[in-house]
């Protein structure tokens, strides 16, 4: 199914934002490619940690998977497989219930995270989207849109105070 576009152009089920940050496309890049690192930059707060990863020692690939330990609302297990991976430009996953929540992989799940990079000057302009798309209950989750965008904010926030220059003193 096609996704109905907006007025402004853009998919009318992918929330984003947008932010500046001090640091290297690369470095970046590196921070999301690591699901390990996932803990550290979540925005939202319900990432518990990391169960499984598919490939460890080297960014994640295209195919490549990770599992991970949610706690919203509930706990569960999302598994995501990465769909996209250009080094310093692109990242993105898309999340579906974990194996062993059988019964829910085809009622939920298929939503996709992706971060783009732009470099900009010594900055880097980052692109973090939620996309829905692709998601069977997007009907249902479209109304977290201004939830989504406030841990994606919280998200961007977290990744400029790990990464780039550091502050020395207080």
């Amino acid at each position: 199914m096609r996704a109905a576009l907006s007025i402004a152009g853009m998919p009318r089920w992918v929330e984003s934002v947008e932010r500046r940050i001090a640091a290297s496309t690369d470095e970046l890049y590196l921070l999301v490619a690591n699901p390990v690192r996932h803990k550290d930059i979540d925005g939202s707060g319900a990432l518990v940690g990391v169960t499984e990863v598919s490939t460890t020692g080297r960014p994640l690939g295209v195919g490549d998977t990770f599992s991970v330990a949610m706690d919203l609302r509930g706990k569960y297990t999302m598994t995501s497989t990465v769909i996209e991976a250009v080094p310093g430009r692109r990242f993105a996953w898309q999340s579906r219930p974990h194996r062993d929540s059988a019964r829910w992989r085809f009622l939920f799940g298929g939503r996709i995270l992706r971060y783009e990079f732009e470099p900009d000057g010594d900055h880097t302009l980052v692109r973090e989207s939620w996309d829905l798309s692709e998601e069977p209950l997007r009907l249902l989750l479209f109304g977290f849109r201004r939830t989504a965008r406030g841990s994606m904010r919280r998200t961007l926030d977290r990744m400029a105070a790990l990464t780039g220059p550091r502050r020395v003193g207080g």
